[in-house]
C-alpha cells in the first residue's frame, strides 16, 4: 500500500509542541502552521494549487499517484473538532493503489511540517470522553448554592418578621427601614431561585432530544423560556415542555410576585404606648377663695380668678369653659381614672306647665284684647314646697310688651334654700323658640347652680383637655346660718358635700365666706332683668333710669338683634340678659348650655385655687410597630419549595437519562451542528420565520457518537 500526502484548503499540518507517549496524540494540543504561500486562498485555487503540485510530483518521480481529498473538503462537511484516524491527517498518511511507492517528503518543502513520522491513533471512548469534556458546562453545584441562598434569604425575612412582629419600628442608622431590608433579601432570593429555574429550564431541552425524538423547534422554545418570562409563558401556553417544563414555567412566573408579597407580609400601625412621665391633673378638695368686701351685702366677695371664671363662662361662647384648666401631660395624650371634685353643678327645669297669666293692679284687659299690646303678661308663682320634687321660685312677664325675662333668686341667710344653693333664675319668654315670628307661646325654665361633688372623665388627646362629668351629688341640706355668732349655737356654716356613692369618706368643704362671696356678687351680676320691643324705649340712651324693665339704666343695652325667629330692635336691661336670651334663641338648649358653661368655669377656678390635690394618669403617645400577615409569607415559601423541587426533578432526569449537563453552554449547540440532511432541508427555506416554522416538523434526536459529528440527527 502506497501513502500520499494530504493538503486541505488551508494547508494545516499538525505538529506538537510537547513530549507524549509513544502512539498517543492529544488533540487538544496540535499546533497548526500556515504555509506563507497559503495565507490568501480561496476553496476552488485551494483544489487548483494542490492539483497541480501533486501533478508535479508525479512527473518528477515518474510515478502515477491517485489524488486524493479531504473528507472535509466535500461540500456540506463541517470543519471537525478533532482528526480522524480512519479518515486521514495532513501530516500522516492515506492509503492509495496497491503497488504506489510512498510519497518522500523532504524538509525543504515549506508547505509541510513534520515533527512526527507516526500517526496518532485514538480510540473511540477517548476522544468521545475527550469531547464531552469539552462540552461540559460544570456539575449542579451553582445551581444547589444558589437555591441555598434563596431558602436563606427567604428564611432571613421570615425570621426578620418574627423578630419585629408587634415591635416599635426600628431606628436603624443611615435610614435604613425594614422595608429596604425585606426588598433586598427578597431581591436576593428572586436572583438567586432564577439561576436555578434558568438552568433547569435549559437542561430540559437536552433531556428532550436524548430521550426521544421531538420537534426541533422545542429548542428555541426551552431557550426562550429560561431567558425571560414572556418565553416562560409561551412554553407553558403551547404545553411544549412537558409536565416538568410546564411545572417549572409557572414557578418563574409567580417567582415575579415574590417581592411584593415579601413586602406586603409587614404593615406598619398605629398604637399608644404608656409614657413612664406620666401625667397629673388637679381636683379640688376645698375652696375657701374670698375677699372682705363692705360693698357686698354679704360682706364678702369673690377673688378676681372666680369672677374671670363666671365672665369667661357666660360670654366666651367657645364651647371650651375649661380649657383654662392646668394640666401635665407630656406626649399630648393622657387619660385619667374617674376621680372626684369639688366643683359647681348646674340643673335646669322646665316650668312651663306651671305659668299663668300676670296683670298688672287694676288692669282688667288681656293680652289678646289690648289695642295697645301691652295688656297682661304671665307668671310662675313660688311655691316653698317642690313641685315634682323641685322647688320653684317665681318669675314673670310684666307686660305683653316683654319678650323674655330673667328672675334671680339668692338663698336667704334664714335658709330657704339648700345651703349648697348659689343662685337660683327663672327664666320666662313670650316666643317659643320652634314657633313662627310674632307667635305667643309662653314658656319658662328654672336654672340653679349649686355646690356639689362631681366626679369626672378627664382625657388629653393631642393636647386638648376633654372631660365628662360622670356623677354628681348635691347636698341638699336647708340651713339657717342668719345667726352671725358661731359660738351660739355650735354649727358650723361651710358647706359640705360627701357623695353616699363614691368610695370617699372625706366630705369636700366649701368654706362660708366664699360662699357668701359668690351669692351677694351674683345678686348683682343676674340682677332682674328683661327684653321689651317698647317703641317708646328706643329714643332712650343707655343711662336713662326710665327703662320699663327692672335692670338698672346704667346697664342697659339697646341692640337691633336679629336671632332665630326673633327679630328687630330690642332693649335689654344687662349684658347677662342679653346672653341668654342670645342663647335660647340661637342654640337647642341654650340656656342649659350657658349655665353649663358657667358652672364648668367656676369648677375650673375651685380646682386652681389653694386646697387642690394632684391626680395621676397615664400619659400615652403615638407608636408605629410592626404587624405581620403571615398568609402573604405563603407565596414566597411556596416558590422556593418549587423552585428547589423542579431542580431536584431536573438533576434526577440529566443522570437517568445520562444526558451530559450542558444546561444553557451555547459552546455545545456550535461546536455540534445538525446533521447533512436536516441542515439541506432547512436551507431550503427562504427566511427565519419559514424556518422557525419548518422546525416544528422536523424532529431530531441527540446523538453524540464519534462515527457521526452532528449531535442532532433528523
Amino acid at each position: 500500500m502506497a501513502y500520499a500526502p494530504v493538503h486541505d484548503y488551508f494547508d494545516i499540518h499538525p505538529t506538537f509542541s510537547f513530549p507524549v507517549e509513544h502512539g498517543q496524540y492529544p488533540v487538544d494540543q496540535q499546533e497548526h502552521v500556515v504555509s506563507p504561500e497559503s495565507r490568501s486562498f480561496s476553496p476552488a485555487s485551494s483544489r487548483r494549487k494542490q492539483q497541480q503540485q501533486q501533478q508535479q510530483q508525479h512527473a518528477d518521480n515518474a510515478t502515477e499517484f491517485q489524488e486524493v481529498s479531504p473528507y472535509w473538503a466535500t461540500p456540506g462537511h463541517p470543519m471537525p473538532t478533532a482528526p480522524s484516524h480512519q479518515r486521514g491527517w495532513s501530516d500522516s498518511t492515506i492509503s492509495t493503489e496497491q503497488g504506489q511507492p510512498p510519497l518522500k517528503m523532504t524538509k525543504g518543502d515549506p508547505s509541510v511540517s513534520v515533527s512526527s513520522t507516526s500517526p496518532p491513533s485514538f480510540t473511540k471512548k477517548a476522544i468521545t470522553s475527550l469531547r464531552l469534556h469539552r462540552l461540559h458546562s460544570g456539575p449542579w453545584s451553582l445551581e444547589i448554592t444558589a437555591m441555598l441562598i434563596s431558602w436563606a434569604a427567604v428564611g432571613a425575612i421570615l425570621g426578620v418578621l418574627a423578630r419585629f412582629n408587634g415591635a416599635a419600628l426600628p431606628a436603624w442608622p443611615y435610614y435604613i427601614t425594614l422595608n429596604a431590608l425585606i426588598a433586598l433579601l427578597a431581591a436576593i432570593a428572586t436572583a438567586t431561585l432564577g439561576v436555578a429555574l434558568q438552568s433547569g429550564l435549559s437542561q430540559l431541552k437536552w433531556i428532550r432530544f436524548r430521550e426521544g425524538r421531538a420537534p426541533l423547534a422545542d429548542m428555541e422554545a426551552f431557550d426562550e423560556a429560561s431567558r425571560g418570562t414572556w418565553g416562560a409563558l409561551k412554553l407553558l401556553a403551547t404545553m411544549r415542555g412537558g409536565w416538568l417544563g410546564s411545572f417549572g414555567a409557572v414557578v418563574a412566573i409567580v417567582a415575579l410576585a415574590l417581592g411584593p408579597f415579601a413586602q406586603q407580609v409587614v404593615t406598619y400601625e398605629s398604637r399608644s404606648v404608656e409614657s413612664p412621665e406620666g401625667a397629673s391633673i388637679n381636683r379640688a378638695l376645698n375652696y375657701t377663695g374670698a375677699l372682705p368686701g363692705k360693698t357686698s351685702s354679704t360682706g364678702f366677695v369673690p377673688i378676681l380668678p372666680l369672677k374671670s371664671a363666671v365672665y369667661n363662662g357666660l360670654f366666651a361662647e367657645s364651647g371650651r369653659p375649661g380649657a383654662a384648666l392646668a394640666f401635665a401631660c407630656p406626649t399630648g395624650n393622657c387619660t385619667w381614672e374617674p376621680y372626684e371634685t369639688l366643683g359647681v353643678c348646674h340643673s335646669c327645669t322646665d316650668l312651663t306647665p306651671y305659668l299663668s297669666v300676670y296683670c298688672a293692679t287694676n288692669d282688667t284687659t288681656t293680652t289678646s284684647s289690648s289695642s295697645s299690646g301691652e295688656g297682661c303678661g304671665w307668671q310662675v308663682l313660688s311655691s316653698s314646697s317642690s313641685q315634682g320634687g323641685v322647688a320653684i321660685a317665681g318669675g314673670r312677664l310684666d307686660t305683653g310688651l316683654d319678650v323674655f325675662s330673667m328672675t334671680s333668686h339668692v338663698p336667704a341667710a334664714r335658709g330657704d334654700m339648700a345651703h349648697s344653693t348659689i343662685v337660683k333664675l327663672v327664666f320666662l319668654g313670650a316666643e317659643a323658640r320652634d314657633g313662627r315670628a310674632g307667635e305667643r307661646r309662653p314658656w319658662a325654665r328654672q336654672c340653679v347652680l349649686s355646690a356639689c361633688a362631681q366626679t369626672l372623665a378627664s382625657a388629653v388627646t393631642n393636647g386638648v383637655l376633654e372631660e365628662k362629668v360622670v356623677d354628681s351629688y348635691v347636698n341638699a341640706t336647708v340651713l339657717d346660718i342668719s345667726s352671725d355668732d358661731d359660738d351660739d349655737d355650735g354649727k358650723d356654716r361651710h358647706v359640705y358635700v360627701a357623695n353616699p356613692r363614691s368610695n370617699s369618706s372625706t366630705p369636700y368643704v366649701l368654706g362660708i365666706e366664699a360662699m357668701l362671696a359668690m351669692r351677694g356678687w351674683f345678686a348683682t351680676v343676674f340682677a332682674t332683668g328683661s327684653a321689651i320691643r317698647n317703641p317708646t324705649g328706643f329714643n332712650r340712651t343707655v343711662g336713662d333710669d326710665s327703662s320699663g324693665g327692672s335692670g338698672s339704666g346704667s346697664s342697659a343695652v339697646v341692640v337691633n338683634l336679629t336671632v332665630g325667629i326673633s327679630s328687630g330692635e330690642t332693649f335689654f336691661d344687662s349684658d347677662v340678659v342679653t346672653a341668654f336670651y342670645w342663647n335660647y334663641y340661637e342654640y337647642a338648649d341654650g340656656i342649659d348650655m350657658l349655665m353649663s358653661d358657667t358652672a364648668t368655669s367656676m369648677t375650673v377656678a375651685f380646682r386652681s385655687f389653694v386646697g387642690v390635690e394632684a391626680v395621676r394618669g397615664r400619659a400615652t403617645s403615638a407608636e408605629s410597630y410592626v404587624r405581620v400577615h403571615w398568609g402573604f409569607a405563603v407565596l414566597p415559601i411556596l416558590v422556593v419549595a418549587g423552585a428547589a423541587l423542579f431542580l431536584a426533578v431536573a438533576i434526577y432526569r440529566t443522570k437517568r437519562s445520562r444526558t451530559e449537563p450542558w444546561k444553557s453552554s451555547a459552546l455545545a449547540a456550535l461546536l455540534h451542528g445538525l446533521d447533512e440532511d436536516t441542515r439541506a432541508r432547512l436551507g431550503d427555506a427562504g427566511s427565519l420565520k419559514e424556518q422557525k416554522r419548518w422546525a416544528r416538523g422536523i424532529k431530531v434526536q441527540l446523538n453524540e457518537s464519534v462515527e457521526n459529528r452532528a449531535l442532532l440527527r433528523g
